[in-house]
């Protein structure tokens, strides 16, 4: 009877393991999906501010169209920077997004809406290049560590349950 509770709680350790390594893969994948999805964002921005005469905050909520980028529009602000952190701040953790990522997105948030068109235009695609430079570092970055992460959590999952056993 004790051999086959050691048994039950290696496997559960093992899959323990390999659920916390998947996990951390997982967090990477999620960190690219919203990379892809905010440099979309920024490119429907950078239409709606070209070609139609509405308030910041109705164009950010217009050129959202990703779950990932829900911008609170059922809330109101005193004004876009309380909009803006808002958002930045209820950004998931799951999304396994680095502190430069958030960052650049609090950065791009406090420029926007400030100038012209043009300087909104041109805002848009300094930032549309710096999202760019980051999504390249997250694909190497899960091209790397994805299956790194989950093997490492399989052997640490396997290695525990022995020791234990």
């Amino acid at each position: 009877m004790s051999f086959i509770i050691k048994i039950i709680g290696a496997v559960l350790v093992v899959t323990a393991g390999t659920v916390c390594g998947f996990y951390f893969s997982l967090k990477l994948s999620k960190r690219k999906e919203f990379l892809i999805a905010f440099k979309d964002f920024l490119s429907a921005l950078e239409t709606n501010i070209r070609y139609k005469a509405d308030d910041i905050i109705t164009l950010i909520t217009a050129s959202s169209s990703s779950p990932m980028l829900e911008f609170f529009s059922d809330n109101v602000f005193s004004s876009f920077m309380d909009y803006w952190n808002s958002f930045v701040e209820n950004l998931p953790k799951s999304y396994g997004l680095t502190k430069e990522d958030i960052n650049l997105i609090k950065e791009f948030g406090k420029n926007l809406g400030t100038t012209d068109i043009e300087g909104q235009l041109n805002h848009i695609e300094l930032y549309k290049n710096h999202f760019e430079t980051q999504y390249k570092k997250s694909e190497d970055e899960y091209k790397t560590k994805s299956k790194l992460y989950k093997v490492l959590g399989f052997f640490i999952g396997a290695v525990t349950a022995l020791i234990l056993i």
